[in-house]
């Protein structure tokens, strides 16, 4: 089971960097639409012998029950300028959850809309948290050293999927192996955006949370993008995810913006 939770940090360290890649836009402005699709079965983080077991009687223990998470969902992202907008929505998009969140680089806040009320973060309050994460990471730098060791390298296998120009990127550790299919686009130097709003921009380059930053830039820095990814362990798969759609296009303001009847929270 520690296996599978070290594993899980790495795997949403890589896609929540896969995702932050899709959300700022500093260099020429780009406005437009971004669709992905993502599937997860957590079962195939299991062991061979739990994946097998049928025995158990209800209710099943308590340590199995992650690992039967299965969804697929499709994540829209709306970027323009300082802000990005994502929404979700389950089983292709039958399923629509009623949430927006916005996320704004100048203002430092995120912010998430659901039942006609705006809850507003400060993500100025994660400067004193920081320290924290800085002083666990640095007190455990084997996290660090394992997230490098899986940090997926180019093969120099190139091939194009949905119009894209991709080259293959794949790494190894600990059983589990992630298979990503990267574009390099100048339009996609977008990674900006989360840092900011999340570390600000004044940074010293030093602690542990900058330090996971920079390791990730090989594969989300740059204007580089997943437009596939691939995450198994042991052979199974347990998450994949697809860039289904990228376009140019004029967005609405009602995308960024709390609307009028919404009730503010602050947090």
């Amino acid at each position: 089971m520690r296996n599978s939770k070290s594993i899980l940090f790495i795997a949403g360290i890589l896609f929540l960097s896969s995702c932050s890649e899709r959300a700022s836009m500093p260099g020429r402005a780009f406005e437009g639409k971004i669709v992905q699709q993502i599937s997860v079965d957590a079962s195939a983080l299991g062991s061979a012998e739990e994946r097998n077991d049928t025995t158990f009687t209800a209710p099943a223990p308590s340590k199995k029950l992650p690992l039967g998470f299965n969804a697929n969902a499709t994540i829209t992202m709306y970027v323009r300028g300082d802000k990005v907008a994502s929404e979700m929505s389950l089983l292709g998009g039958f399923v629509p959850l009623p949430v927006r969140t916005i996320i704004d680089r100048n203002a430092r806040t995120m912010t998430m809309l659901v039942n006609k009320h705006a809850y507003v973060t400060n993500l100025r309050s994660m400067d004193s948290m920081r320290s924290k994460i800085d002083d666990t990471l640095n007190e455990h730098p084997d996290i660090l050293d394992s997230l490098n060791k899986f940090i997926p390298k180019p093969t120099g296998m190139k091939k194009t999927i949905n119009g894209l120009e991709c080259e293959e990127y794949i790494g190894i550790f600990k059983g589990m192996n992630i298979d990503m299919w990267i574009t390099q686009d100048p339009r996609l130097k977008f990674y900006d955006v989360l840092e900011d709003a999340f570390l600000g921009k004044n940074r010293t380059g030093m602690g542990g949370m900058e330090q996971m930053m920079m390791l990730l830039k090989p594969i989300s820095g740059e204007g580089k993008v997943p437009v596939t990814m691939t995450m198994s362990k042991d052979g199974k798969t347990f998450i994949k995810s697809e860039l289904k759609e990228m376009s140019e296009e004029k967005l609405s303001d009602d995308l960024f913006e709390v609307p009028k009847d919404y009730e503010v929270i602050k947090k």
